[in-house]
């Protein structure tokens, strides 16, 4: 039986330095992808959500206004539902999150419920994507196989047009459409998707009706998909209850104009650090420098999402962090 390797090189009888230096690399680099990610560096890790979408560029933005007086830096997640457990777990100082989420699971984690309001950000919007050509309805299927002929092709263009459809849901989209199920009883299903592309996908194969996903406006992935690409966003026609609104917002991209989304405010929480400590002093700093700089947030090269900040004090019924009078005052 021939000896298998890795490296063909390493066939010769008599290694020279050239293969042994291969060889140690090879080694130092599978060592390397086998230990676990290395834990930003910074005084306060802000718990975000997945690269390039909104809860991460708002930290980005924070970086770049308050980056001199306080040392921040993002921990990327999946979202709200993540960042409230990795606040929990100590994982990070600070997190972004939605005001239902965090209200939701409040009420069986004490630590959650500990969690303190440092700034009042953006509303997350609830974005319902559905297919421009329509949707197999009510096809029957035996043994698992659809039944040929049955169903029908529906196009759905507003959220009242969800009852009894399967919707694959994004992160903390999973706990406001099952929320909303509660209250509202379509017997819609919720089906798990990790990412937005992924719940495209669903749609796409017919897995599913309809996507929810959250994100400040405009947010990323929806802004990138084409008129041409087969989806379309269906109108919010109902009347929310607190802590939901309805806001109208355009996706030129997908001919989308005075369009009504549902959505919900987030808060910039803190874990709870003692009165006058090193890391209370630190998120009270944080918290003054963002204040200072709204009128920089909101004029500037920055995210859009800063100009929905009327009142930098609101807090939702979250208990706030204590401030300290001499580091607002600098």
């Amino acid at each position: 039986m021939k000896p298998i390797t890795l490296l063909p090189a390493l066939r010769a009888a008599h290694p020279t330095p050239r293969h042994l230096a291969l060889a140690a690399a090879l080694m130092l680099s599978t060592w390397a992808a086998a230990q676990p990610a290395a834990q930003p560096d910074c005084d306060l890790r802000i718990a975000s959500g997945p690269s390039g979408k909104v809860y991460e560029l708002v930290v980005r933005d924070i970086q770049a206004v308050c980056g001199t007086t306080v040392s921040v830096c993002s921990a990327p997640s999946e979202g709200g539902l993540k960042n409230v457990t990795m606040l929990s777990a100590n994982e990070a100082e600070l997190g972004l999150v939605q005001v239902d989420t965090l209200k939701e699971m409040s009420k069986g984690d004490e630590n959650i419920r500990s969690l303190q309001a440092v700034m009042p950000l953006h509303a997350n919007l609830l974005h319902i994507i559905t297919a421009s050509e329509g949707s197999l309805v009510g096809a029957k299927e035996f043994r698992g196989i659809r039944v040929p002929g049955t169903g029908e092709v529906v196009v759905l263009r507003k959220f009242s047009q969800l009852k009894g459809m399967t919707i694959a849901a994004v992160g903390s989209a999973q706990l406001m459409g099952q929320t909303l199920e509660r209250e509202l009883g379509y017997g819609m299903k919720m089906v798990v998707a990790d990412t937005d592309d992924k719940a495209l996908e669903m749609l796409r194969n017919g897995q599913v009706q309809a996507v929810f996903t959250l994100g400040g406006w405009p947010l990323p992935s929806v802004s990138r998909l084409k008129g041409g690409a087969g989806v379309q966003l269906a109108d919010f026609d109902l009347e929310p209850r607190e802590p939901y609104l309805t806001v109208k917002r355009n996706y030129q991209n997908l001919d989308a104009f005075n369009l009504t989304f549902l959505g919900v405010p987030n808060l910039l929480v803190s874990r709870p650090f003692k009165a006058g400590g090193a890391q209370a002093n630190k998120v009270a700093a944080l918290q003054s420098c963002i204040r200072r700089h709204l009128d920089d947030l909101q004029e500037g090269r920055f995210l859009s999402v800063w100009k929905e900040i009327k009142d930098p004090t609101r807090t939702f019924g979250v208990t706030a962090v204590p401030t300290s009078a001499k580091l607002v005052a600098k």
